[in-house]
């Protein structure tokens, strides 16, 4: 069994104390200790290892024993073989998001897959873990407790259980078809728990009704609610954490993001938790996974999140077609629909991250990408059932296949559903996922179906309707947030964080001065032509509409 120690470093602030306790290699005379490179749920290279310092090993005697570091996140320990050995170390804790590690006097915050250790052999092995705190901290977590220690089958079941110790932990729970779902919150104020509960089981029953009983025994809402604005999620086994913030405004302008993104986090316990590409089966923690299935994995879980809301009667029409809006504008503005296909941009998010620097309108978004193409895909399949089937019917399969321990690929995809409708979809794929797509075609003939279309709108600032520049909003000004490609100005050579300077408007052209981040200026007059950049466009149900289009919405929001 291989146990974990965590406490607070006493001698570094804002540190967690580390005590790995490991069996060495059965055979050879050292042992490699790893530290994951990266975490699920987030596909790029995190480098946990840069945050561990004052690394030390001893034997079960307390005699330290020699290592070497031979890679960026490994450690080489030279240990007779078939003993045990203690790795101590302290991780620097100091970011509080929704997939990390914060701790101090008030919060002790953790996700093992950042800083446990493991080795080949104690991967598979049975973990234990004692949190040493302070009596009055509460803690949530999934992990089971027995006789004061935490537990969980492997190191995998581990890392994928996030601690969420707590001075001023405020916790309610409700119990829907056997299960116990329990609502944590850190950092809130007056938490309205009768509503949460109401709403929460009503999007909870929605899911249940279109995947079947929740894989898991129970499941824990970690919600850390910051005193900054702050907005993400992370899924887990058998409960997710969910940064939020500013507090202030918690239950307030930001109650339909944190239902949006639990309903979302909820649902990825079966689509990725459960249902797992190929790529994921099983993870490899030292490198990157690469998948060109993110569209899946993200895209579709979007895309269910927030009809989970409608269908379960916590939004309605119009706040479910407002949150649709924000993908359409998503898509609309960035110009790397273009460039970069699903396929490529699921790989890609390795390459560039998540809002690193990167070329500007590279590659597109698998979650919101993969949210309206998963529209598409679903209204595809009821029209071609004539509403017998739809996407639920190709998710259902997929759990199936994944409660048979049978991970897919897209070829597997491609099969169940034409086993579904008795007709390819290739050709489909081919346009939707494996090639660029702009969407202003296809998501007005698929929302027909439902008596939905989109309504375009030109923008109502001319830099950007007439000459491609929007401006950063608030803050300093006249700072460029992005210019369109194959615009006045793009042509004229303004990027993103370049500064105007002066800026006059006659007629149909705009003097425009601006300084680069080199502090050169720059000036030239910009012509507008008959292109339009920047539009709106917005979902809208059809004002004349069959009662064949009628039928198929209440089939879809039901």
């Amino acid at each position: 069994m291989a146990h974990y120690h965590l406490s607070h470093d006493l001698e570094r602030p804002r540190h967690l104390r580390v005590l790995a306790i490991l069996d060495t290699h059965p055979i050879a005379g050292h042992t490699d200790v790893w530290l994951p490179d990266w975490r699920p749920g987030r596909y790029e290279l995190g480098n946990f290892a840069r945050n561990v310092v004052g690394v030390q090993v001893r034997n079960t005697d307390g005699e330290h024993l020699q290592y070497t570091k031979i890679s960026r996140s490994c450690w080489r320990v030279h240990a007779p073989k078939n003993s045990r050995i203690h790795f101590h170390y302290s991780y620097f804790a100091n970011q509080a998001d929704g997939g990390s590690c914060y701790v101090d006097e008030q919060l002790f915050y953790v996700n093992p897959v950042h800083c446990c250790v493991y080795t080949e052999h104690s991967r598979n092995q049975p973990c234990s873990v004692l949190l040493e705190l302070e009596t009055d901290f509460d803690v949530a977590t999934g992990m089971p407790l027995t006789n004061g220690l935490y537990h969980a089958n492997d190191f995998d079941e581990l890392v994928d259980m996030p601690i969420l110790a707590s001075r001023q932990l405020q916790h309610d729970s409700f119990l829907h078809d056997g299960v116990r779902y329990h609502l944590w919150f850190h950092g809130a104020g007056k938490v309205p728990f009768d509503q949460l509960k109401h709403d929460f089981e009503a999007f909870t029953a929605a899911q249940i009704r279109c995947m079947g009983a929740l894989p898991v025994q129970e499941y824990h809402y970690l919600n850390l609610i910051l005193p900054y604005a702050w907005y993400h999620g992370v899924e887990h086994r058998n409960s997710t954490v969910i940064a939020l913030g500013p507090a202030e405004n918690a239950f307030k302008g930001l109650y339909s993001e944190l239902l949006g993104v639990s309903s979302h986090e909820l649902f990825h316990t079966w689509n990725v938790k459960f249902i797992q590409p190929e790529a994921f089966a099983p993870y490899d923690y030292q490198s990157e996974n690469y998948s060109q299935l993110g569209y899946v994995y993200e895209g579709f879980t979007t895309y269910y999140g927030d009809l989970f809301l409608l269908r379960g009667g916590v939004f309605d029409w119009q706040a479910y077609a407002e949150e649709v809006d924000v993908y359409l504008k998503r898509h609309f503005d960035n110009y790397g629909r273009f460039n970069h296909s699903l396929h490529e941009s699921s790989i890609d998010t390795w390459v560039d991250g998540y809002g690193t620097p990167a070329a500007p309108h590279r590659r597109v978004s698998i979650y919101a990408e993969g949210m309206l193409n998963a529209l598409c895909l679903d209204m595809e399949i009821r029209k071609r059932t004539q509403n017998e089937h739809s996407l639920d019917t190709l998710l259902r399969r997929l759990y199936a296949d994944a409660v048979n321990q049978l991970p897919y690929d897209e070829s597997r995809l491609l099969e169940l559903l034409f086993e579904i409708t008795d007709e390819s979809f290739e050709a489909f794929f081919q346009q939707h996922y494996q090639q660029p797509i702009s969407l202003e075609k296809a998501l007005p003939e698929a929302l027909a179906w439902v008596g939905c279309t989109l309504k375009c709108h030109p923008s109502e600032n001319q830099l950007e309707r007439d000459f491609g520049i929007r401006v950063k909003a608030g803050g300093e000004q006249g700072i460029v947030a992005m210019v369109a490609p194959g615009s006045p100005a793009a042509y004229c050579g303004l990027v993103a964080d370049d500064q105007l300077l002066e800026q006059r408007l006659e007629a149909d052209q705009l003097y425009l001065r601006w300084k680069d981040k080199m502090l050169h200026e720059h000036e030239a007059v910009l012509s507008a032509g008959s292109s339009r950049w920047f539009d709106i466009y917005k979902t809208e149900r059809l004002a004349n509409r069959s009662q064949a289009q009628d039928e198929a919405f209440a089939l879809w929001t039901v």
